[in-house]
């Protein structure tokens, strides 16, 4: 009984003072482990604070284990050992260490208390090479199990958030297996495609129910998934006819491939939402919004043949009539009247143009821009005699242009300008060259234009509220439109800087054309 007890001393008494030789051996069996990832290497070990701590239970359990050789009660203390290295164990599994790198560590640490009893001539027993294997083996096994479990229960309640997501937003999903040709979906999947639960799902199948006008768009996407240059994304949306209840509905399916090493496509998985409604509101806009530019066109044409009488009458009343004075301020109001109302119909009409054609249609010649905005400000004056309109002209206006559009773009910018003008404030108009450009800036001393109201200043149709606008009497609100439609037909573009200080300033820029094409 003296000499076990003094072997069991002097073993554990021995191991424990090897301690951090043992530690340095496991560091470096680790850094140098050539089947550890790179990444995992460079961090160092997992285990760094965990090893000793569970090399201290190691020495208890062989301790322990000597003891339950010569009394019945050690085995207690054995068995406490041992519950040691498992709740230590769980604390690591808790601390969320990847279990590759835990079992990979303890096989290193086995290896190097082995090497150290070698190295110092320490003898073991198989009674204690047993008890070294279990405890390494009870640390593994625990860590292993507790992974496992942590691993199920996330995956769990992953699971059951994914069920939630997809039940509340109404989406379904399906997992293809490309080999086999399997096909899953969901209760929502079978649902939006107007199957029942009980049916079985194959690939023909789902091919049958998509509308024959988009089956080979549809396959056609499925192809391209399959090819990993592209990602394997799988985004389209197509028509289904129910299977069963033969209601067709709009659907959005999206999904990835999964590839194999060699790159082949062997699963698809992804979602699948109703979008019907949404298509069935988007149809119902666009037709809508036909109707009206239909309306408005034929309006328009059917406007101007009376107008055209209009005009007509009140210019020879003008020039043959022998009017008194009072009715000829009646018959200048009438022709100014129809003037206006010509503009109008007009600019119903290029708004029409733009919809259905993409852009107003322009006709380029060599023309002057200068003498272009002169004869339109000329006009201008005529009709504002109270607002100053100064034009400042700079470098050479010749180029190719739409002379007749060009006049409208400058007619309808400084018009805004007068209409927005502080009383008794000048508009300015500056032409001048920049590079290969030619710009057209019109400016206007008066309230700045809020910033909410930019990202819509060149809509269709818009109105500045009444409190900011002078009483022109003018105004679809097409005129900004129409403006940036004719800059956009010749290549250009309208920007607009307004400030309370500084005024308002449209800034108009065309391309400068030259006869053949050139810039």
């Amino acid at each position: 009984m003296h000499d076990a007890g003094s072997r069991e001393t002097s073993l554990t008494a021995r191991l424990r003072s090897c301690k951090s030789d043992v530690i340095e051996r496991w560091t470096r069996r680790v850094l140098d482990d050539p089947t550890a990832p790179t990444a995992r290497r460079s961090r160092g070990p997992a285990l760094i604070n965990d090893v000793p701590e569970l090399f201290d239970h190691l020495i208890d359990a062989l301790a322990a284990s000597r003891r339950a050789e010569r009394h019945d009660d050690g085995k207690a203390d054995l068995l406490l050992a041992y519950q040691r290295v498992e709740d230590h164990a769980r604390r690591r599994v808790a601390q969320g260490h990847c279990v590759a790198a835990v079992m990979r560590e303890l096989s290193h640490l086995r290896a190097a208390v082995i090497e150290v009893c070698v190295a110092q001539g320490i003898s073991i027993g198989t009674r204690e090479a047993q008890v070294l294997q279990a405890v390494v083996d009870a640390s593994l096994w625990t860590s292993a199990i507790e992974i496992d479990r942590a691993t199920r229960a996330a995956l769990e309640e992953s699971e059951a958030r994914l069920r939630l997501a997809t039940q509340a937003g109404r989406v379904g999903v399906w997992d293809y297996n490309v080999v086999t040709g399997e096909l899953r979906w969901d209760a929502r999947c079978r649902e939006v495609a107007g199957l029942d639960p009980e049916s079985a799902v194959v690939y023909d199948l789902f091919l049958a129910a998509i509308h024959p006008a988009d089956r080979a768009r549809v396959q056609e996407a499925v192809q391209r998934s399959q090819d990993p240059g592209g990602g394997g994304d799988y985004d389209v949306e197509y028509r289904l006819v129910g299977l069963r209840d033969g209601i067709e509905r709009w659907v959005c399916v999206q999904g990835r491939t999964i590839f194999d090493a060699e790159g082949r496509g062997v699963r698809m998985l992804g979602t699948v939402i109703d979008i019907s409604e949404r298509k069935r509101a988007e149809a119902a806009r666009l037709e809508e919004l036909a109707f009206r530019d239909r309306f408005l066109g034929a309006l328009s044409h059917y406007l101007r043949t009376p107008l055209t009488s209009v005009t007509l009458a009140a210019s020879v009343l003008s020039h043959q009539g022998n009017l008194t004075p009072r009715q000829a301020k009646h018959v200048e109001r009438i022709t100014a009247s129809a003037r206006r109302m010509a503009r109008t119909i007009e600019d119903l009409l290029d708004l029409t143009r733009s919809r259905f054609g993409g852009s107003i249609p322009i006709a380029l010649q060599p023309e002057n821009l200068h003498a272009i905005c002169k004869g339109a400000i000329d006009e201008l004056k005529v009709m504002h005699p109270g607002v100053p309109i100064r034009l400042e002209l700079q470098g050479s206006g010749a180029g190719l242009w739409d002379p007749e559009r060009l006049a409208q773009m400058v007619t309808n910018l400084v018009q805004n300008a007068v209409d927005y003008a502080d009383a008794g404030s000048a508009v300015r108009v500056a032409v001048s060259a920049r590079g290969d450009d030619v710009l057209i800036e019109v400016h206007n001393e008066g309230p700045a234009i809020a910033p909410e109201l930019m990202a819509t200043l060149f809509d269709p149709f818009r109105h500045v509220p009444e409190a900011e606008r002078a009483p022109s009497g003018r105004g679809l609100g097409l005129g900004l439109f129409i403006a940036h439609q004719i800059a956009r037909a010749h290549g250009g573009a309208i920007a607009v800087e307004s400030a309370a200080a500084q005024g308002t300033t449209f800034t108009a820029r065309l391309p400068r054309r030259e006869a053949g094409g050139k810039r």
